[in-house]
């Protein structure tokens, strides 16, 4: 059995700073409207974006108006969506390779979904297929909302993952 890429953990910082990520993005796709009620609101700049965030205010950081309007889902959403997503699907993974379940199992069954299969008297291959299949349907879900390819999908988690990799330099 293979194992597919596990979702990407955030660090700290960036989930604790989530909100002005979606804000920045959205903003680079020309929404100022979140960063601007972030900052009316009188929220902390993380310290982490001050630099990104003074790149917008001297404006040296402009929006890419024309990315901006061929986007389907709205910026404001694009990062919460590929979170989401991209959360949804690690679960199902963690589920499928590293679930236990029950504390009285023979030494020889590995965790996911032979665990999962010898306490429910089931072959693990029926369990793996029941979480591939509601992975597909998460992602043909959304993809169906928002009028996207998954291919749209996928650029949108690669984004994501981007900005994780190049945190805090989003």
């Amino acid at each position: 059995m293979r194992r597919v890429r596990n979702f990407d953990v955030i660090p700290a910082s960036m989930n604790d700073a989530w909100e002005w990520v979606c804000a920045i993005d959205s903003y680079d796709f020309n929404d100022t409207q979140p960063l601007a009620d972030l900052i009316r609101e009188g929220k902390e700049i993380p310290d982490e974006l001050r630099g990104v965030i003074a790149q917008i205010i001297e404006g040296s950081r402009k929006p890419n108006k024309k990315a901006a309007a061929k986007l389907k889902i709205p910026a404001r959403e694009r990062m919460k969506v590929a979170g989401t997503v991209s959360t949804i699907l690690g679960l199902l993974n963690t589920i499928k390779f590293d679930a236990l379940v029950g504390s009285e199992q023979p030494d020889f069954l590995k965790p996911g979904v032979e665990s999962m299969a010898f306490n429910k008297n089931q072959e693990p291959i029926d369990i793996q297929t029941g979480l591939e299949a509601d992975g597909r349907q998460v992602i043909d879900e959304t993809c169906e909302h928002f009028g996207i390819s998954q291919e749209s999908l996928e650029n949108l988690i690669r984004a994501l993952r981007k900005k994780i990799t190049d945190w805090p330099n989003i």
